[in-house]
């Protein structure tokens, strides 16, 4: 087993040094990849080291670190989708048995920078509560257990999930989409509903999660300095549930070796969808430009990946800026506004429009179909496909606050930051495009790197938008201080003018860039198998 073990370490490190001699974007990821995993192991080591010994109830502290903790590395893995260092898949050919198969892949996770940044935190863990060299006997089992309950629930978690999506592929990316919706509500509203809680309050919240697995490994750790014997029966407890959680992970791991996707029949159009398609298909326009749109749309909704990335970017998008401004004391007309923010949602829902359409894109260009033609095409795609949201945005505002007077001024803000939010998705797809395969293997993955590069990218696009539009909303928000509708109207037609040139300079610049780099932005685009 050691030798085992030691060969899938091995592989996972090879990869990563693969990775290291691709492009400026695949070493790019990895660095920053390695780079964020030690500093979020060497600050989380240090902060829990230092906790141990400070607060005034460490115990409750464990109780929390262990079952929030355990809870978003798995929501994370379910947000994330299905992806793994090592496909599974590939070893089905190899000598190996079910269990050596399952352990050497969970060896590869946890030898990974992420894993060890989670063993670093273990360490901060184990250093924050000893209390004495015989402490120790309780401690480092109920740490390794909590770092084996993070690794065992997480990959059998993804593996659960890629079955659900070779058997159901839609259900599959639906759940996927929900579970991001979940986890990112729960991000926003979590944190203050607890910290509003009475001390009475706190104190049962905690006792109730004190009862899960998790928690029964965070009351070890806080009752070792006073009960020896009491820590030992809290180890115990806690992790009884890991053979069954090891059953599962073998199960799942199986059965995800030799699984094959299952194809259905495409679900005949109702009036309400015929109704969509005649209007999406009206507001594409005609002519070359009219056809690459059209055919972007129908590649969006057609793939269930991309489907449901475009729902859960929107989803997302537009609560980032909603739930701040509904959920603050006395929300009001600044609601509205703010609804209409929606170049967020714009960014997240087609920030990897090019990469979403390789193999079609790939032929446009092969054929002779221009750079202009392309990047206008998609531009206009994205927003006949993000409009609602220009409109729903406002409208829920409105709804909530009750200031319907500031409505049509809302959705001339939500048509400037959709045409802005074009013009910036436009960019991030045209200079990182993330190639989505075409593959039956829920594990397959494009470049590697390129998510994190297009995460810093879109991050550069967000402060370039924020330079044109942060004057706007500033202007936007004094009007609205004086109750003037006319006034908060004109500066919303300005903001539309804006909005407007920010898409065209963005199509502007993809033109330029696909006639420079079209060679290597074909290969970019080329899905991986």
């Amino acid at each position: 087993m050691v030798g085992l073990t030691r060969n899938f370490v091995a592989l996972r490190w090879r990869l990563l040094r693969g990775s290291l001699q691709g492009d400026g974007s695949d070493r790019l990821g990895v660095i920053v990849s390695t780079a964020l995993s030690a500093v979020i192991g060497v600050i989380g080591a240090t902060a829990l080291a230092t906790a141990g010994h400070t607060i005034s109830d460490p115990a409750t502290m464990y109780v929390l670190v262990g079952v929030i903790g355990t809870t978003g590395v798995v929501a994370l893995g379910v947000v994330a989708g299905v992806s793994q260092p090592i496909d599974p898949r590939v070893l089905a050919i190899e000598p190996l048995t079910e269990g050596q198969r399952a352990l050497g892949l969970l060896s590869a996770t946890a030898s990974g920078p992420p894993g060890l940044a989670g063993i670093a935190i273990g360490i901060g863990v184990v250093v924050g509560a000893v209390r004495g060299p015989a402490s120790l006997l309780v401690i480092v089992p109920a740490v390794v257990a909590w770092l084996l309950v993070l690794l065992v629930a997480a990959r059998t978690a993804t593996n659960l999930l890629a079955l659900l999506v070779n058997r159901a592929p839609r259900l599959g990316m639906v759940m996927m989409g929900l579970g991001g919706l979940v986890f990112y509500v729960a991000v926003q509203i979590a944190p203050p509903v607890v910290s509003r809680l009475e001390p009475s309050a706190r104190e049962r919240l905690t006792e109730v999660l004190s009862w899960t697995p998790m928690g029964q490994l965070g009351r070890s750790l806080g009752t070792v300095d006073t009960s020896m014997l009491t820590a030992s029966l809290h180890l115990l407890a806690g992790v009884m549930f890991l053979p069954a959680l090891a059953v599962v992970y073998l199960w799942s791991t199986t059965r995800l070796t030799t699984s094959v996707r299952r194809r259905t029949d495409p679900a005949h159009a109702g009036p309400v969808r015929r109704g969509w398609r005649v209007a999406s298909r009206a507001l594409c326009g005609r002519g070359p430009t009219g056809a690459v749109a059209w055919r972007s749309i129908l590649t969006r909704f057609r793939t269930p990946r991309t489907a449901i990335e475009t729902f859960l970017g929107a989803g997302i998008g537009l609560a980032a800026v909603l739930a701040p401004a509904l959920l603050r004391d006395g929300a009001g007309s600044g609601a509205v506004l703010v609804g209409g923010a929606v170049q967020l949602a714009v960014l997240f829902m087609a920030g990897n429009s090019f990469g979403n359409d390789g193999p079609a894109l790939t032929n446009e260009l092969l054929t002779g179909v221009g750079p202009r033609t392309v990047a206008r095409g998609k531009a206009r795609s994205i927003a006949v496909v993000a409009a609602p949201v220009a409109v729903i945005g406002p409208l829920i505002a409105a709804g909530v606050t009750g200031e319907w007077r500031f409505l049509p001024a809302g959705l001339l803000v939500g048509a400037g930051g959709l045409l802005a939010g074009v013009g910036g998705a436009i960019v991030q797809s045209t200079f990182v495009p993330i190639a989505t395969p075409e593959s039956d293997n829920p594990f397959a993955h494009g470049e590697s790197g390129r998510g994190l590069l297009s995460a810093l990218l879109l991050l550069g696009v967000l402060v370039v938008l924020a330079l044109f539009t942060l004057p706007l909303f500033l202007a936007l928000f004094w009007a609205n201080a004086f109750g003037s509708v006319g006034w908060v109207s004109v500066i919303g037609v300005i903001t539309v003018a804006v909005g407007w040139g920010v898409m065209r300079g963005g199509v502007a610049l993809s033109t330029r860039h696909l006639a420079r780099r079209g060679p290597e932005f074909v290969q970019a685009i080329t899905p991986a198998r």
